[in-house]
């Protein structure tokens, strides 16, 4: 149970750290790649819940 909260509290040091000594440098990147990468997934619109919807043509017997 000790390596999950070193691991957590170190994550959390470490975004300390960027946001006030570095004005979040590395995580303003981060958040950009993670950006780029939702607009270049198929439907270019980013995340959208999903949605259920019908085929009308195949209603149409």
């Amino acid at each position: 149970m000790r390596w999950p909260l070193v691991v957590i509290a170190l994550i959390i040091g470490f975004i300390l750290w960027d946001r006030f000594a570095n004005d979040g440098i590395y995580t303003a990147t981060a958040e950009r790649s993670f950006r780029e990468a939702s607009l270049a997934m198929p439907g270019s619109g980013g995340w959208r819940p999903p949605s259920i919807t019908f085929n009308r043509d195949m209603l149409k017997h």
